[in-house]
């Protein structure tokens, strides 16, 4: 099971990288659940594509990679890094055409083959940094960069 989990996981990512995602509606769940959504935003596998279109306006050529994909039981674990070209205005910060990249690590709970749980946790100081938010040297030396 956990290999054919990792598989739903890699299917996902894949379908965000190659801006297929139809395939959502293969590997998301339809009462799917995220930590990691906007407030105001309906959590829905619609929402799930608007937002990626969001993404792909201010990084175009948005690329996640996995750096790890561990399994057990019912969840995957996966080191992620999201590298794209900031060429869109996001929160009124005005576009540099800098590459940022952003880490993070994403847990999945996988139920009939559907992601139906997802936690995600990345390195906002870094990503904000990397925008030009000039963040307190204190706050910037915690920023966990991934090498």
């Amino acid at each position: 099971m956990s290999e054919s989990n990792k598989d739903v996981i890699r299917r996902y990512q894949d379908a965000y990288n190659r801006n297929d995602l139809d395939v959502l509606d293969e590997v998301l769940d339809p009462n799917w659940t995220s930590n990691a959504w906007p407030d105001l935003m309906p959590q829905t596998i619609e929402a799930a594509k608007e937002l990626y279109q969001i993404l792909l306006a201010t990084w175009p050529d948005a690329h996640y990679e996995t750096l790890d994909l561990i399994a057990e039981d019912d969840k995957v674990v996966q080191r992620w890094k999201m590298r794209g070209t900031f060429k869109g205005e996001i929160f009124g910060l005005p576009p540099t055409g800098e590459v940022i990249e952003a880490d993070g690590i994403s847990i999945f709970r996988i139920a009939d083959g559907k992601i139906v749980e997802h936690w995600a946790f990345a390195d906002d100081l870094g990503f904000w940094g990397q925008l030009g938010i000039e963040l307190p040297e204190f706050m910037a030396a915690v920023s966990h960069r991934s090498s």
